[in-house]
């Protein structure tokens, strides 16, 4: 029992700290991850290597973590590293000072992940914090489907299951890969329109294009020519559903498929 050190002294940062054990860098040796309030902090997410052992672990001095190139200043942070898209990569998802929950993608790998864009799993609530400030997150299988479900508690002590929903018609496929830059969506996020490129390689009988919500929901579908030959066009969408009714702002899922592939892409709508 007693204070966790770096280099030799007690580790203390500022307020509403929370730590995280991983293994950051892939070395096989668990680090600590630690988010903090950071409002006067040029950065608010930290990450102590371990140059000891996993029996006796020895932290050395902590190292921003970076996003954009930049050290991390959100505010009151709550950092988790876990592969929630199933790539092999471990990705960060944070929750934040606005009551919010950002998902991270890692573009670079295991051993030195790179964080560049990201988008909302919970939106922004500035004005209740009904997610909590920030929201302390947690990833699980709860309901036995194989996939990760999310629990988040909010600001005065209720806590939440966010289930993951994943319907047949956005299911990622892979075991048969689809072809690069099939599936392209900018701006994203978006506010009015968003153009969504496709590019599809070979000849396909069958293509759809369809719009889900994160429950699964099936809120816009397109008609396209039954077939395509290496051949790429676009299709603007405006943020309306089948029947022109503006949606809410959230994460939807833009899935394109074909008679053997598929590819989701999620876009942000915030208005």
């Amino acid at each position: 029992m007693g204070h966790i050190q770096a280099d030799g002294i007690d580790i203390q940062t500022a307020n509403n700290a929370w730590p995280y054990v991983c293994d950051y860098n892939d070395d096989g040796m668990k680090d600590l991850l630690v988010g903090q309030e950071g409002i006067y902090s040029t950065c608010n997410v930290y990450v102590y290597l371990n140059e000891g052992t996993n029996e006796a672990p020895a932290f050395g001095d902590s190292t921003p973590v970076l996003f954009d190139g930049s050290p991390m200043t959100y505010w009151r942070t709550v950092p988790v590293l876990i592969d929630l898209d199933l790539d092999g990569k471990k990705d960060m998802v944070l929750g934040g000072w606005y009551s919010d929950v950002r998902f991270y993608t890692n573009v670079g790998t295991n051993a030195n992940p790179v964080f560049t864009d990201y988008i909302y799993l919970v939106l922004p609530d500035s004005q209740a914090y009904s997610n909590g400030n920030p929201p302390r997150v947690a990833f699980a299988d709860w309901d036995g489907d194989t996939d990760l479900d999310m629990l988040t508690c909010d600001y005065y002590g209720s806590v939440f299951l966010r289930e993951n929903v994943t319907s047949p018609g956005i299911a990622e496929n892979k075991e048969n890969p689809v072809a690069t830059n099939m599936l392209n969506v900018t701006p994203n996020p978006f506010s009015r329109t968003t153009n969504i490129s496709l590019g599809i390689e070979h000849s396909a009988e069958r293509i759809g294009l369809d719009i889900y919500d994160v429950s699964g929901r099936l809120v816009r579908h397109f008609l396209l020519p039954n077939s395509y030959l290496s051949s790429s066009t676009s299709v603007v969408w405006d943020g309306t559903d089948n029947e022109q009714r503006r949606v809410p702002d959230g994460v939807y899922l833009i899935t394109l498929t074909t008679e053997d592939r598929s590819e989701t892409e999620k876009v942000l709508l915030v208005r």
